[in-house]
């Protein structure tokens, strides 16, 4: 089985599924769709009318007997967190570490949104020599947005202006020395590259690429586009901009807080590795592996994120040497929530994934066991070979807001692990089968 990280959730399983326990109360009106553009994090959502508060003991207790489910197994760890008091509702293994899969994308929507303001783009330039005004450089920025179609508008602009200047022919270099020579992380499989989990992490390349370097892949798209509008180039090679240039034409990415959205809700690898180097890159460090991961330390520690047993060694989750305590994730995704700002672009119609709506968990929360909570629980989902995760809000049927992070490792019967993880979120929001 090839190790997928939040990737596209498996159809809804045949393997039985755990039960839930119950919580008593008046049936609930189905949940509502989306409301897209709305404010808040579950706008538009219909609470079950005449439902009285949900006990802590309750929720509790109901926890724990879902926790007990045979496709979880001793190797899960949870917590549930009130949003508004703070106080901890349930802790399940809390103080055990466990690999958190994608849900690690969490804590670099969190580092970037603390470094870099939400309207920011990222520039990738077409800089020209003033020495040798012949030679073309296409400097990146770190930027995991950038396209083919991009790089075609982008070479319009740059030809309609070398051709301004009379020249009609260029030698072009591709430059992607803001980022460093690009290596495997700790905790990498080599298999990762080469099966396509992710790509080579480059300070310029296209988006989505999957090859040996992205850096010409993007330069032989500029070449190409820069034929298609009347100028030739000659020459086609890796090389930094000199320091004395001139800009030529620039591209930028959608807004920061757009892509941050978009990585939570497909559980986009490549973009979770250039964002958190691009986070320390504008913190004024040189973002090598260790770098990018000492910044995103020290974002957690001047927000007061409990950190104890906290290691982590990439931005995806891919990692396998990545480990999480859940009360880092939950004190993280407490954070985000309480923030406006941040929650208008992690908890957003088009973000965090929504339970049988959109993103990772579209497909699911369509069976008996947890249908109650489709468009109740707004959460991160992580997936390897054998880690299930899920962490995010629920919105309770009495209306209050509960802070939760469920991390399994060590089982491989992934789909079953899967809904009984989804089984207790759905406890969380207190509904029934």
């Amino acid at each position: 089985m090839s190790t997928v990280t939040g990737g596209a959730p498996a159809a809804a399983a045949t393997a039985p599924t755990p039960a839930v326990s119950v919580v008593s109360r008046p049936a609930a009106a189905p949940a509502a769709p989306v409301v897209p553009g709305s404010a808040g994090s579950f706008a538009g959502l219909r609470l079950a009318a005449a439902v009285t508060t949900l006990s802590p003991v309750t929720i509790s207790t109901s926890l724990s007997s879902a926790a007990r489910s045979a496709y979880l197994g001793p190797y899960l760890s949870g917590m549930v967190v009130d949003r508004a008091s703070g106080s901890v509702l349930w802790s399940h293994r809390a103080a055990r570490t466990r690999m958190p899969a994608s849900t690690q994308k969490v804590l670099t929507a969190f580092t970037v949104l603390q470094t870099v303001p939400g309207s920011d783009r990222i520039e990738t330039r077409a800089l020209s020599s003033r020495a040798n005004p012949g030679n073309l450089y296409l400097r990146g920025g770190g930027d995991p947005t950038l396209t083919s179609s991009r790089l075609g508008v982008l070479a319009r602009s740059v030809a309609a202006r070398l051709k301004g200047q009379g020249r009609t022919n260029v030698a072009l270099y591709v430059d992607d020395t803001a980022f460093p020579r690009p290596s495997l992380a700790t905790g990498w499989k080599r298999s990762y590259i080469s099966g396509r989990e992710v790509q080579w992490v480059r300070g310029l390349t296209l988006a989505g690429y999957r090859g040996a370097d992205g850096t010409m892949a993007a330069g032989s798209a500029f070449r190409a586009h820069l034929k298609a509008n009347g100028i030739a180039v000659r020459t086609l090679a890796r090389g930094a901009a000199p320091a004395g240039r001139t800009e030529v034409g620039v591209t930028r990415s959608p807004r920061i807080g757009s892509i941050v959205g978009t990585m939570l809700r497909v559980s986009d690898n490549d973009q979770a590795e250039y964002l958190l180097r691009y986070a320390a890159l504008q913190d004024g460090r040189f973002p090598t592996w260790s770098a990018a991961l000492a910044h995103q330390r020290s974002v957690l520690a001047k927000a007061g994120v409990p950190t104890g047993g906290y290691r982590v060694y990439d931005g995806s989750g891919l990692s396998r040497s990545n480990r999480m305590p859940v009360r880092t994730l939950t004190s993280v995704i407490g954070k985000l929530h309480a923030d406006p700002s941040d929650r208008a672009v992690v908890f957003a119609p088009g973000a965090m994934p929504r339970a049988g709506q959109t993103g990772t968990l579209r497909t699911r929360y369509r069976i008996a066991a947890t249908r109650c909570a489709a468009g109740r629980v707004i959460a991160k989902t992580g997936t390897l070979n054998d880690v299930v995760a899920l962490a995010g809000v629920a919105r309770g049927v009495d209306g209050r807001d509960r802070i939760f992070a469920f991390l399994e490792n060590g089982r491989r019967e992934t789909v079953a692990a899967r809904n009984a993880v989804d089984a207790l979120a759905a406890v969380t929001v207190g509904c029934r089968r």
